[in-house]
């Protein structure tokens, strides 16, 4: 007689975390509704479930990153309060930092990656892994016009998007371009916290970006798909609503439903 083995989910995640909701969830409730066949609606989960998978790791180590900062930010604060005046300044550190950066951008860089399978299974189209994001945006608007939604969504963010991507490049070639990732330091006698730079650009707050850029990721995948759906098809009567964040579930806090037009404007 053979026991059975019960085994938890790799990455522990359920419904109530917003990354689930917002990707593998909500794109299992909208995707079928545009009638791509059996094996497309696969395709464009398994897609969006791979997305989600390296989009929780940048979130993960968005989350180390921030809190590490901020706890060595309050230590530095005690410090200076308390220091002598001819004490030699020390400067604390946030740990791992240029390890936990690198891993954040080798990540978002896959999540970008696998979000070009959206394209082959609702539109047709197969990009290569290294397509830039500003040549799909030229390749939506040959395709379907320049005030096309698809296509200003992408020439929106095509420019931040390629930049990450860049910043992963950067460290891999580091001969071709330059990413500084600085830890707490002295620049022109102020103490600054921890901060990154592109070639020649001026550096930039890690604790803001690391704070944003898992939720813009987010964002731009959610409004990518419902475009791309949107160029397949008319799917009317039927609508995609945007649900406020303080009427979610908090159980499975999606973003976007499907529902009939003549709901929307229903009394409650």
């Amino acid at each position: 007689m053979m026991n059975w083995i019960l085994v938890e989910d790799e990455h522990n995640r359920g419904s109530a975390d917003p990354f689930v909701a917002r990707t593998v969830m909500q794109a299992g409730g909208i995707v079928p509704l545009y009638e791509l066949g059996k094996d497309k609606d696969q395709g464009v989960l398994h897609v969006v479930n791979q997305f989600c998978r390296h989009l929780h790791q940048c979130n993960d180590i968005s989350r180390r990153l921030v809190s590490e900062i901020n706890r060595k930010s309050d230590v530095l604060k005690e410090y200076l309060a308390e220091k002598k005046v001819a004490e030699p300044l020390r400067l604390p550190a946030a740990e791992n930092l240029t390890n936990d950066v690198e891993t954040f951008l080798y990540h978002a860089k896959l999540a970008f990656r696998e979000l070009k399978g959206v394209f082959l299974y609702t539109l047709g189209k197969n990009f290569n892994a290294t397509t830039q994001y500003k040549h799909i945006a030229d390749w939506s608007e040959k395709r379907f016009g320049n005030d096309d939604l698809l296509t200003k969504w992408l020439k929106k963010n095509c420019d931040w998007i390629e930049k990450l991507i860049k910043s992963r490049n950067a460290i891999e070639h580091p001969d071709s371009q330059k990413l500084e990732i600085k830890n707490f330091h002295v620049d022109a006698d102020i103490i600054r916290e921890p901060s990154w730079s592109l070639d020649d650009e001026s550096p930039k707050s890690l604790l803001r970006d690391m704070e944003i850029i898992p939720v813009n990721i987010l964002e731009f995948s959610e409004i990518l798909l419902l475009y791309c759906l949107r160029n397949v098809k008319d799917i009317s009567p039927i609508i995609i609503a945007e649900i406020p964040e303080e009427s979610r579930d908090k159980d499975a806090p999606m973003r976007f439903i499907a529902m009939l037009e003549q709901d929307l404007d229903e009394p409650n």
